[in-house]
């Protein structure tokens, strides 16, 4: 599904990538009512597993990152979770055991090394699960456990609508996991969602601010993140780099700090994933150091803790646990992704497939 071009393809907005941002409200709210009615059995195996490997690659790694969290944070730590790279895990992973299980994320089902990491897991006997947008897929006849989330074929190569639609139904798993008394509402989130969406003239205005920075001299975007949003920052810098070609890269909160700080300069654009919650302090502490060397960051916040930053450029989105807020907190950064591509006047759905160059560098791995 990812080597001819599809035959819908747009040349204008809007893009595919565009109207599947906008599906999202809808596609999560399908994700948690198909995992309420039907993940049960999963949740069982979740619930009596040792230890949970959550897998993927690309997007559905910084999901699988996502879901590792929602699982560990919504059972207290009971349930012991962790996110590994696909590859990572197929090649430095020799200690898998019975009482063991896999869970992987992949939209498509087709995803090489997700699909052997499944059938290593199957190997020792431990039990295997997959979150997937194509249940019918060599994954899904992989995985002994198929979860099915609320999106299906995801028209732009650009995933958006597929990964949040992944993190609703592992969270729905996690909160049917999760004793009576842990679990949390998620209910609210494609209401939230779509108040998000309403903020798509201010982010189109900050994207195209930032493709007239790129003009006159190539910038590297550098995105932030800590806690539940390390996974968010990985996935914005991801959709950059995918839509719009620029230099993009992700730190995790407190890295950026220990050594990356020193490349920061006044023309790089910095975003700080930041909801009310734990790090608020921290990424208050980043944003004053980033100041004093001359870059007013863009601080994705709430509302309870947005004065903290009144002195940058702020987006303020509505509070929710942060635990929570991976979904609706990568909505404008799939935003921002889409019209810095559009605005650039490249082709956000496509990432590059339309290159030869590129198809024959995809053959010397796959």
């Amino acid at each position: 599904m990812y080597d001819a071009l599809p035959a819908d393809t747009r040349s204008s907005h809007p893009f595919h990538m565009y109207d599947e941002i906008r599906l999202q409200p809808e596609a999560i709210a399908r994700s948690l009512a198909s995992v309420q009615k039907q993940g049960a059995e999963v949740a069982e195996d979740l619930g009596r597993a040792r230890r949970i490997y959550v897998t993927g690659c690309g997007t559905s790694f910084h999901a699988a990152m996502c879901g590792a969290r929602f699982l560990t944070s919504f059972s207290q730590g009971r349930i012991d979770a962790r996110a590994v790279q696909a590859y990572e895990f197929v090649t430095y992973v020799p200690d898998m055991r019975p009482d063991d299980m896999l869970m992987a994320v992949s939209h498509s089902g087709t995803t090489a090394m997700t699909i052997r990491a499944l059938e290593i897991a199957n190997n020792v006997g431990a039990t295997t699960a997959l979150v997937t947008g194509v249940p019918e897929s060599p994954a899904g006849r992989a995985a002994r456990h198929v979860v099915a989330s609320g999106y299906g074929e995801e028209r732009s190569w650009a995933h958006t609508v597929s990964y949040t639609s992944a993190l609703a139904s592992m969270a729905a798993l996690a909160n049917l996991a999760a004793s009576d008394e842990m679990r949390l509402d998620l209910a609210p989130w494609p209401e939230l969602v779509s108040d998000v969406l309403r903020l798509e003239p201010v982010v189109h205005r900050m994207a195209g601010g930032t493709v007239i920075a790129d003009a006159r001299q190539p910038l590297s975007v550098v995105l932030v993140g800590a806690g539940p949003n390390v996974g968010t920052a990985s996935e914005g810098a991801l959709k950059l780099l995918e839509t719009s070609y620029v230099r993009a890269i992700a730190f995790e909160l407190e890295e950026i700090l220990h050594g990356p700080l020193a490349a920061i300069s006044p023309d790089m654009p910095v975003i700080v994933i930041a909801p009310y919650g734990k790090s608020t302090p921290r990424a208050s502490g980043l944003c004053q150091a980033l100041r004093e060397l001359g870059v007013t960051p863009l601080v994705l916040c709430g509302e309870g803790n947005a004065e903290t930053f009144a002195d940058t450029h702020r987006l303020v989105l509505p509070d929710l646990p942060e635990v929570l807020s991976p979904v609706p907190f990568i909505v404008p950064l799939q935003l921002f992704s889409y019209f810095m591509s559009v605005d650039k006047g490249l082709n956000p759905d496509l990432i590059h497939r339309d290159d030869e160059r590129q198809r024959v560098a995809r053959s010397r791995y796959q």
